[in-house]
């Protein structure tokens, strides 16, 4: 008898098993419907495989100089602290940008938003607010191009044109730029330093722009950062402002951060003082479980009391079996019964 009660136990439980991948894909489905809006036609393709991208950032730290923040120098900055700073690449884009930025301006948070030309020229309006909230408006050049394999005239323009543009919507002349791909050689580092400007990539690539999913965004800074692990570290974290995906995984990054006691930096005060930094303010986080449990008395509900009231388990007997049977519940009868 007993081995025919388990056997219905597990026959129940494989049962829920199949049931719940479906239930949680539908849920998945609808969760990644996004109430922002669509991405803009501008949105570039990243046409650059990971390998290349790690290639072209193993040389450009080869040609940094001590203006420019590649990843070595970063590492330097960031690793043995529990700090990031936040950077975001390829916008503006109207139907992602404002959502990203609403989500610093109430966490009293900064970050680094490297432009291109050809989407600040479109929305100025959206550049001016970046400015205008204490964000650092980088320049990502005019039309997403691989720098090093232009000629040193048109590297010379991707620059100084966006440089142009972004000085006349917030009247200051970029300090910082990020070549697309992190790909660099020696004539865009002199070109940067004709300029007289920084140089900044990144340590912690969220892969947002491959996966264009919010929990493989968390998962990406959570495994590079090492919190799950326990050895959290510190970095720069390269996002997009350009995919609603992105906007739905910033504030869980953000409370994942909190709750680790990470903080904000500031890519412009990275060698200065603790108290220089953005600081992150923390959410408030229960330190203790919410209890779901209700006592169904207080419903004063006959049917709901019924339903819910914790009920002693009986003991399997030969008359229960057959009453249950009888009334098409013996599975479920087997199943509660001790």
């Amino acid at each position: 008898m007993l081995n025919i009660k388990n056997n219905i136990k597990v026959l129940l439980t494989a049962c829920v098993a199949l049931t719940i991948p479906t239930i949680l894909s539908a849920a998945t489905s609808y969760a990644s419907v996004s109430p922002i809006g669509n991405p803009s036609s501008a949105t570039k393709a990243e046409s650059l495989t990971a390998e290349v991208q790690e290639d072209n950032l193993e040389k450009s730290d080869q040609l940094c100089i001590d203006t420019n923040l590649g990843r070595t120098r970063l590492k330097e900055l960031l690793l043995n602290k529990r700090g990031v700073a936040l950077t975001f690449d390829d916008g503006p884009n109207p139907h992602t940008t404002p959502y990203i930025l609403d989500i610093l301006k109430k966490r009293h948070l900064k970050a680094v938003f490297f432009v291109l030309g050809v989407q600040a020229n479109k929305y100025p309006d959206i550049v001016k607010r970046i400015h205008d909230e204490g964000h650092i408006v980088g320049n990502h050049t005019y039309g997403h191009k691989n720098l090093a394999k232009l000629k040193p005239a048109a590297i010379k323009k991707e620059i100084e044109s966006t440089n142009k543009l972004i000085e006349k919507i917030t009247g200051t002349k970029p300090k910082f730029i990020r070549p697309p791909y992190g790909s660099v050689n020696k004539a865009v580092v002199e070109a940067i330093n004709e300029e007289g400007m920084s140089m900044v990539l990144w340590t912690v690539d969220t892969k947002d722009w491959h996966s264009k999913n919010e929990k493989a965004v968390l998962k990406e800074v959570d495994r590079q950062l090492h919190i799950s692990s326990g050895k959290c570290i510190g970095g720069a974290i390269l996002m997009h402002d350009i995919y609603p995906s992105t906007v739905r995984a910033l504030d869980p990054v953000l409370d994942k951060l909190a709750s680790n006691n990470y903080k904000v930096y500031s890519v412009d005060n990275l060698g200065n003082t603790e108290s220089d930094f953005w600081s992150v303010k923390a959410p408030i986080f229960c330190t203790r479980p919410i209890s779901l449990h209700a006592d169904p008395e207080i419903s004063r509900n006959p049917l709901m009391i019924t339903l819910l009231k914790d009920k002693p388990k009986e003991k399997v007997s030969q008359m229960g079996m057959l009453k249950a049977r009888k009334e098409g519940n013996l599975l479920i009868y087997l199943a509660m019964a001790r």
